[in-house]
């Protein structure tokens, strides 16, 4: 006979759905930067404001699962300095060109997102494998020790790291852009090309 399903494990598997419904589309989009596709503004700001919202909120539990509270001044002080480098790395690693219909298509960059990547899915794979639903379970939250706890810490410094640099990248991204508009900024026309589009 199977057990009943709780209603914390029910909301882990919708969790845990929605959440492998995001990191496909954050693969995609990934992919998208790589190969070039059309530029948006409104879409830019806000996948950037929902990635960096969930390096946060991942980065805030582990606080609660026995990571110091001191490590927060590190984490700040990370994601300023590689907000500040990446606002710099990325000016030459990102491209914007015009397709002969006028549309405005932008690339590069893609080394941001694989940090973030590998950041955001260290700290969750942490979490699945040392307190798997119970993560959900605010009344009674698990408490990290030993290699679990190292773990985390250094998951967290890498997720912090990845939210810095996509802060950067992406106010690069948006000022290079405010430049083109104004015309303050040349780009070239190429033949369109076939692009991916990141919606």
């Amino acid at each position: 006979m199977f057990s009943a399903i709780t209603s914390t494990e029910e909301t882990y598997l919708i969790f845990m759905a929605v959440l492998l419904a995001a990191l496909v589309r954050i693969g995609w989009r990934t992919f998208a930067n790589f190969r070039g596709t059309i530029f948006s503004l409104t879409r830019t700001v806000a996948y950037a404001g929902i990635y960096i919202a969930l390096g946060i909120a991942f980065s805030a539990l582990s606080f609660f699962e026995g990571v110091p509270y001191l490590l927060a001044l590190p984490e700040v002080a990370i994601v300023a300095v590689a907000a500040f480098w990446s606002y710099r790395y990325s000016d030459s690693r990102i491209s914007f060109w015009k397709s002969d219909n006028g549309s405005l298509y932008f690339k590069g960059g893609i080394a941001v997102y694989l940090i973030y990547l590998a950041g955001f899915l260290t700290r969750l794979a942490i979490d699945i494998s040392f307190i798997g639903p119970a993560m959900f379970d605010f009344g009674s939250i698990v408490q990290l020790t030993g290699a679990a706890l190292y773990a985390s810490t250094a998951s967290d410094l890498l997720l912090t790291l990845g939210v810095g640099l996509l802060i950067g990248r992406n106010v690069r991204v948006t000022r290079r852009y405010n430049m083109i508009q104004r015309n303050d900024e040349a780009v070239m026309s190429v033949p369109m090309l076939r692009e991916v589009r990141a919606r």
